[in-house]
């Protein structure tokens, strides 16, 4: 049996029950968790990327994502504990944020794309699709009713990783004893053999004449 699978199957499980349970402080969770992700990707890119990059305006374009996504970070990190108590204003407002962010960090993406379309098209083209998905997602967060719907999503997301961890438990098992099965039925067989073997040996001497 392999350990890590169970393990990992519990887990999911785990956190499928306590999604579907308490999507609220699941929702805090996420927001805070996706605020830190932020800012870490803020600051990797403004002391590391910044400072490696030579063309000035990519280190203009990169300075200005590192510090929009740094705020917005900020705000996803503080605002569950401090600005607000309820999870449908901390949705409003993050959603409100992230749609702002989008539609900042898509007219970005454009700019690049403008500055790179000479040297590297390919980057450019990238950075155009980037830009429309970004203000796409903006639409949505602004049009979709996002406390109602960010309950459904984590429930529904809940409800899939408790199935996904207990067909992960069960067909370890089913597994596990399939082999067992296969195991004792080859020692079975392996015994009949060296059974057979030895009778066959023990007739052969029996019939061998004597002179």
């Amino acid at each position: 049996m392999k350990t890590k699978n169970i393990v990992l199957g519990a887990v999911l499980a785990i956190l499928g029950i306590i999604m579907v349970a308490i999507p609220d402080a699941c929702i805090k969770a996420a927001v805070v968790l996706v605020g830190a992700a932020a800012v870490a990707f803020s600051v990797y890119n403004l002391l590391v990327v910044y400072k490696q990059s030579q063309d000035a305006a990519f280190k203009k374009t990169i300075l200005i994502k590192g510090i929009v996504t740094f705020v917005v970070g900020l705000i996803a990190v503080v605002c569950p504990f401090v600005l607000v108590k309820t999870v449908a204003t901390i949705w409003k407002i993050i959603s409100f944020v992230l749609a702002v962010y989008l539609i900042l960090y898509g007219g970005l993406s454009v700019y690049s794309s403008a500055k790179l379309r000479t040297s590297f098209p390919l980057e450019a083209r990238r950075l155009i699709f980037e830009a429309l998905i970004c203000v796409a997602i903006a639409v949505l967060l602004i049009i979709i009713p996002i406390e109602s719907f960010g309950r459904n999503l984590v429930r529904v997301v809940g409800l899939g990783g408790l199935m996904i961890g207990l067909i992960m438990i069960v067909v370890e098992i089913i597994v596990t004893r399939r082999t067992a099965d296969k195991g004792e039925e080859a020692d079975i067989t392996q015994k009949m053999d060296q059974q057979a073997q030895a009778e066959a040996g023990t007739s052969a001497a029996t019939d061998t004449p004597t002179e």
